[in-house]
């Protein structure tokens, strides 16, 4: 009963941030249900959920990546394959590298292994911190494409990097040749395994449609059941699941595509049903964020090994490092591109400046840190574990807040750009060509065609 309890007071917390968006437009929604959870976690409650990474990474991300799979342009995807991949994979590494010893020359007692395990959880961007945070302002459509690929791609290099770097932290050993064959297996073995789920799951969809069983509950308890399924079978066989749950709903995009008898009804249901649970699911991820950070905060802030500005100290250099080094590597890898093909065009400052400020840390970032092993091989405890936790839940707050503020501002002198001019008057042409159609067939309704009046057209 207390369990139900507690869902039920989440779900009222994620509808009352909405309830606050609304009289603080200004505030993006995570950040109001962060603080909500904080304020929760505070409250003499007693209430505690445990951050279980396992559970939370099948439970929320697995189905909020198929669902950005699902919608994710795919030519744009194709069309912005090279910068996605420098920034997927490329700026990972790079980050693991520079990062990490810039964390093991800031913090000493950190051991090398386990300042590159920081900085490897510290690389992903999260999709979902950047939808939530755009969704309110005006960013171009190829940048916000660019920032997908993005976050679809890099959560998978920056877990199995963060993989390796706690596995030399707690035995001592690392292979880079390992480590590169195993990074290899890992992704394209998800990838493919995903894909083929995929497949297997529509075809059985297609088996039980010409079974004649055409019931939209049943075709949309295996919709939402895939993800979940996809990403556990991948996971049991030590690949990646979350580039598993990507390849299956770009999978699940081009059969919908190509589906020529497709049913209505369940084309209305999935949108409809999809909507609800990525809001619940989105809201959720970030109240339960909130409710780690107090617990986080105090095992620091009341430990007398730690000095609180020092360490709060150390957060801003991070977080001011990660930016600094995006904005580099942005900026680099556009002018090498420039030196082999001269028709590139480099992006404006303010695009670089976008992408650089959309760099947001999130859930995978909280959840990845707290899979850290709390013992070492030989029994000793993990170095510094809590200090890395709070970094990275530190590292999370600042970022969100520094795209909260500056985003706006960057983003509002994009507003006026040719691409969004362009994109505005095709809007407002087919929209006048629709209205200007509804009104010819308005025209011709007569007493003797009521049935398309039964049709019930409205204007735009």
């Amino acid at each position: 009963m207390e369990f139900f309890l507690l869902i039920l007071l989440l779900l009222a917390i994620i509808g009352l941030s909405s309830f606050f968006n609304h009289f603080l437009p200004y505030i993006p929604v995570p950040l109001i249900q962060i603080a909500l959870g904080v304020l929760l976690a505070s409250l003499p409650l007693g209430i505690h959920i445990p951050m279980e990474p396992e559970l939370f990474f099948v439970l929320f991300i697995a189905p909020l990546l198929f669902h950005d799979g699902k919608n994710v342009s795919r030519q744009a995807l194709w069309k912005l394959r090279k910068p996605i991949l420098l920034l997927a994979l490329g700026l990972v590494f790079v980050t693991v590298f520079a990062i990490g010893y810039l964390i093991h020359w800031l913090i000493p007692s950190i051991p090398l292994p386990a300042a590159f395990a920081l900085a490897a959880i510290l690389s992903p961007t999260d999709v979902v911190a950047v939808g939530a945070i755009s969704s309110r302002v005006k960013i171009p459509k190829t940048i916000m494409h660019l920032l997908e690929g993005e976050g679809l791609m890099n959560d998978a290099s920056g877990l199995v990097a963060f993989k390796f770097a706690v596995a030399a932290t707690v035995t001592g050993v690392f292979s880079l040749a390992e480590a590169s064959w195993s990074f290899l297996v890992i992704a394209i073995g998800g990838l493919a395994g995903g894909a083929i789920l995929a497949f297997l799951i529509i075809r059985l969809k297609v088996f039980i449609r010409r079974l004649g069983m055409e019931d939209v509950t049943i075709h949309m308890l295996i919709q939402l059941l895939t993800p979940f399924v996809i990403f556990y079978i991948i996971e049991h066989f030590h690949l990646s699941g979350i580039l598993s749950v990507v390849a299956a709903g770009i999978v699940h995009t081009i059969y919908h595509d190509r589906d020529r008898s497709p049913a209505m009804q369940l084309q209305v249901v999935s949108q409809s049903t999809w909507t609800v649970l990525i809001y619940i699911l989105n809201g959720l991820v970030f109240v339960l964020l909130g409710l780690q950070v107090p617990s986080v905060t105090n095992e620091i802030f009341k430990n007398p090994l730690f000095n609180n500005w020092e360490v709060s100290k150390y957060i801003m250099i991070i977080t001011a490092a990660l930016l600094l080094l995006r904005f580099l590597w942005i900026t680099a890898a556009w002018q090498w591109g420039r030196l082999f093909k001269k028709n590139i065009q480099m992006p404006s400052k303010k695009a670089i400046g976008i992408i650089t400020i959309s760099g947001v840390r999130g859930a995978v970032t909280l959840a990845g840190a707290f899979t850290i092993p709390y013992v070492l091989a030989d029994g000793s405890p993990f170095p510094d574990r809590a200090l890395i936790i709070f970094i990275a839940a530190g590292v999370i707050l600042v970022t969100l807040i520094v795209a909260s503020i500056f985003l706006p501002i960057l983003a509002r002198t994009e507003k006026g750009s040719t691409e969004d001019l362009r994109e505005e008057m095709e809007r407002s042409a087919m929209l006048r060509t629709i209205d200007a159609a509804i009104r010819s067939i308005r025209e011709l309704m007569n007493d003797d065609k009521p049935w398309i009046r039964s049709v019930g057209y409205r204007s735009i």
